[in-house]
């Protein structure tokens, strides 16, 4: 059996579908709403309950640059809890193999670019990502350690920003394309402006969930971390410009006085590549896919 984790959001749910289209081995996705990951004993009965084989471990408390700064204790202790509880019943359940998704805010922001897997203890990572960035670097800390006293296999995907269908659509406290997708529409609906942080400058490596998925899928047999982005960087300028032009809202301000967080962010992806995974959708395209997907979904999205 195959546990997917956090399977409801813009990762999980493709995955799911992807595991499910591509294997005969049962499926069993797993979210908050079925258990508490942190709830210790919680957890050890459910792995205890279903013992699978291979975990995709991808539930996280995750904001963007707003909820950091406004959660940071929150941020650290829940993201410990869940991985602890996780990664130590799995191991309990005899599970052969974790594929624990961590993420680029574990990253220093001073390392040479583009960033490879083998810098991931090097430094602090940014002081506005600080507090999830340590606790995915808990995270490894963990696997590393039952890895070596147990045996336990694991796959430590480290992804660059992922979006898509399905994503937490939190203006405040979300993430950089979510956000942008709501304020978008409502300004559409309005009439009104779309009020962004920072200026533009910032450079990201933006991932489609679905492309994602299938890149979980293709590292799954290799061990260790795994960059999992597209290689390519664009600065947030270019996603306000997309999504300007596709809602048709041309009213933007720029509030300079906000933070841009860390300027550029490039990594590495040539162990991604070796598997053979390239991404099959554009940014453009995935973009317009998101926003029209809201569209048909605002009243109902997750927030």
């Amino acid at each position: 059996m195959i546990l997917v984790t956090g399977s409801s959001g813009v990762l999980g749910r493709p995955l799911v579908e992807a595991l499910r289209s591509g294997n005969n081995e049962p499926v069993l996705p797993l979210t908050s709403a079925d258990v508490d990951l942190r709830d210790q004993s919680a957890t050890e009965d459910f792995l205890a309950q279903h013992r699978p084989r291979l975990v995709y471990h991808l539930a996280a408390r995750v904001h963007g640059l707003g909820g950091n700064a406004r959660f940071p204790a929150e941020m650290y202790r829940d993201n410990i809890r869940i991985n602890t509880n996780l990664i130590d019943a799995a191991w309990r359940a005899g599970c052969e193999k974790i594929v624990a998704v961590s993420t680029v805010a574990a990253y220093s922001s001073d390392l040479p670019r583009p960033v490879r897997e083998s810098a991931i203890w090097d430094g602090a990572p940014h002081g506005s990502e600080r507090a999830y960035g340590h606790a995915k670097r808990a995270m490894l800390a963990q696997l590393e350690a039952y890895a070596a006293q147990f045996g336990l296999r694991f796959v430590y995907p480290i992804m660059t920003n992922i979006f898509g269908p399905d994503d937490r659509f939190d203006p405040e406290n979300g993430h950089v394309i979510p956000s942008l997708v709501v304020k978008f529409h409502e300004a559409a609906r309005t009439g009104g402006s779309v009020r962004i942080w920072g200026t533009g400058r910032a450079e990201r490596d933006f991932l489609y969930g679905p492309d994602a998925a299938a890149a979980l899928i293709a590292i799954s047999e290799g061990e260790g971390p795994f960059n999992v982005a597209t290689g390519a960087t664009v600065p947030i300028r270019t996603v306000v410009e997309i999504l300007s032009q596709h809602s048709g809202v041309t009213k933007i301000e720029w509030d300079a006085s906000k933070p841009d967080g860390q300027l550029e962010r490039s990594y590495d992806v040539s162990r991604l590549a070796e598997t053979g995974f390239r991404p099959r959708i554009s940014l453009r395209d995935g973009l317009i896919q998101t926003y029209d997907w809201y569209v048909r979904s605002a009243g109902a999205f997750r927030r």
